[in-house]
């Protein structure tokens, strides 16, 4: 087993143990909690809940791409955007085929009518209700892969993007619209679809020289003033 497979494995096991102890000792204490809490508070968070939209960072993402691809003609920053674009969904289509999958209640099933965790004996597979599409959150999930992807090419952002992310991620929990397993979950899937989609990126990089290389950020630039283009040339 390479290193890297083995790391993947580590860190899945770590994340699916966090989750499972969460679901069993955490989420209902937590939802208890966030649920008596001052409706100055859930609305504050209300607020910062919509920042987890992907609409937003989609339709910025790829009108940037477009932007350096034929107006400015940067194609370093073209990709750049591009890669972000293709994170945000990648990290939403892995949460919804999850939703739909696992069909789990969210909180509100249990305030309402006591229902908790996945209907297995009523089948609620493949169930579209928003009542049963809880794990894992998407819009955890949509600001973890911005959160994980923009630093790749600007380090510096890293700390206060991850400090968005949580912030974002704690909102749906506060507000009770996700448990704190579902907020971990999206968690994990958000910087996983990153980190897989940039093995696959850079490895056509290496092959098309497509301007994905890490770069620091004062050579920016003049990476993109080189004119490449995909395909090398």
């Amino acid at each position: 087993m390479k290193i890297v497979d083995a790391k993947r494995a580590a860190s899945f096991a770590a994340a699916l143990l966090l989750i499972v102890l969460s679901y069993f000792f955490l989420d209902i204490p937590v939802g208890h909690y966030c649920k008596g809490l001052s409706k100055s508070i859930v609305d504050f968070f209300g607020i910062v809940t919509e920042f987890g939209i992907s609409t937003w960072y989609l339709v910025g993402s790829f009108t940037l791409f477009l932007f350096y691809r034929f107006f400015q003609r940067r194609p370093i920053y073209a990709h750049r955007a591009l890669f972000l674009f293709s994170s945000i969904v990648v990290s939403g289509i892995v949460s919804n085929l999850l939703k739909v999958l696992i069909g789990r209640y969210r909180p509100e099933m249990f305030f309402e009518r006591g229902l908790y965790g996945i209907n297995f004996f009523n089948f609620s597979f493949f169930n579209f209700s928003h009542g049963l599409n809880s794990f894992p959150s998407g819009h955890t999930a949509t600001t973890f892969s911005l959160a994980w992807a923009l630093p790749l090419f600007f380090p510096r952002t890293r700390i206060p993007l991850l400090c968005f992310a949580v912030m974002v991620g704690a909102s749906r929990v506060i507000i009770t619209s996700h448990y704190l397993s579902d907020a971990l979950g999206g968690a994990y899937v958000g910087i996983m679809s990153v980190l897989f989609l940039k093995e696959i990126i850079g490895s056509l990089d290496r092959k098309f020289s497509w301007g994905f290389k890490l770069q620091p950020e004062e050579k920016n630039e003049d990476l993109g003033n080189s004119g490449k283009s995909p395909g090398g040339g």
